[in-house]
């Protein structure tokens, strides 16, 4: 094998090495110093539960917003319901953009800021703005099929 082909193992083993850290690492309370720049970067999270309770599948999208922008997540559910819980981050104090859709008629409830939409196949997607004033952990669920299709996290 050839210098080219150890660089290239090399740089896959350390990318490898640096997504499994991040997937990985625990999940402190403490704002990352990236929070404190003018561009923000917040993490949506899909945790997808299998069979066993043991494992769980995750993987990690980015969505980045500016300070002067709303914090923006989208849940898309299918027909045959949630593929898990998507892990929604934001900040005290952010205005929140949340878009819903579902691939079936159902009411969109978010806990602890009460908010509730109806949407489906063939209805606009259940749009929530607000300001997230209160910090905490909320479930976002289908009131008919109680079904936790996502989680917000709401930091100090």
């Amino acid at each position: 094998m050839g210098n080219a082909g150890r660089i290239g193992i090399g740089v896959a083993a350390l990318v490898a090495a640096v997504v499994l850290f991040i997937l990985l690492r625990p999940d402190d309370e403490d704002p990352s110093p990236a929070s404190e720049t003018t561009a923000a970067t917040t993490t949506d999270e899909t945790t997808t539960e299998t069979e066993s309770e043991d494992e769980e599948t995750t993987t990690e999208e980015e969505d980045t917003t500016t300070e002067e922008g709303p914090a923006q997540f989208r849940v898309d559910v299918p027909a045959s319901g949630p593929q898990g819980v998507q892990r929604l981050n934001a900040r005290q104090g952010d205005d929140v953009e949340l878009v819903v859709t579902l691939g079936y008629h159902d009411d969109v409830h978010l806990h602890g800021y009460d908010l509730l939409i109806h949407t489906g196949p063939g209805l606009p997607p259940a749009r929530f703005e607000f300001e997230a004033t209160t910090p905490g952990r909320f479930e976002i669920e289908t009131e008919l099929a109680h079904q936790q299709i996502a989680e917000l996290r709401v930091r100090p």
